[in-house]
C-alpha cells in the first residue's frame, strides 16, 4: 500500500464517520461537565449540612451553659444567711436569643 491509497482511505473514513465521531466526543465532554457540576453541588450540600450541624451543636452548648448558670443561681439563693446575688451576665443567653430571632 502506498501513501496515496492510505491517505484517501483515511480521508474517506473521516468524511463518512468524522461527524459522528465529533458528536460522540462532544457527548463525552457534556457528560463529564454534568458529572463535575453534580460533584460541586454535592460538595456544597455537604458543606451546608456541616454548617447546620455546627450551628445546632453551638445552640445546644449555649443552652447547656445557660442551664448551668441558672442552677448556680438557684443554689446561691438556697444558701441561707447570704445576701442575694445579682444574676450572672450571660453570653449564652444572648446567643440563645439571637438564635431564636434567626429561626
Amino acid at each position: 500500500m502506498e501513501f496515496d491509497q492510505v491517505f484517501w482511505y483515511v480521508f474517506l473514513l473521516l468524511l463518512f464517520f468524522g461527524g459522528s465521531l465529533g458528536g460522540f466526543v462532544q457527548h463525552l465532554q457534556s457528560r463529564r461537565h454534568k458529572f463535575k457540576l453534580n460533584m460541586a453541588k454535592e460538595k456544597t450540600r455537604l458543606a451546608q449540612a456541616q454548617a447546620k450541624l455546627a450551628e445546632e451543636q453551638n445552640r445546644q452548648t449555649a443552652l447547656e451553659v445557660r442551664k448551668a448558670e441558672l442552677e448556680i443561681e438557684r443554689y446561691d439563693r438556697r444558701v441561707s444567711g447570704r445576701l442575694p446575688v445579682p444574676r450572672l451576665p450571660s453570653t449564652a443567653e444572648n446567643e440563645v436569643k439571637d438564635a431564636g430571632e434567626t429561626l
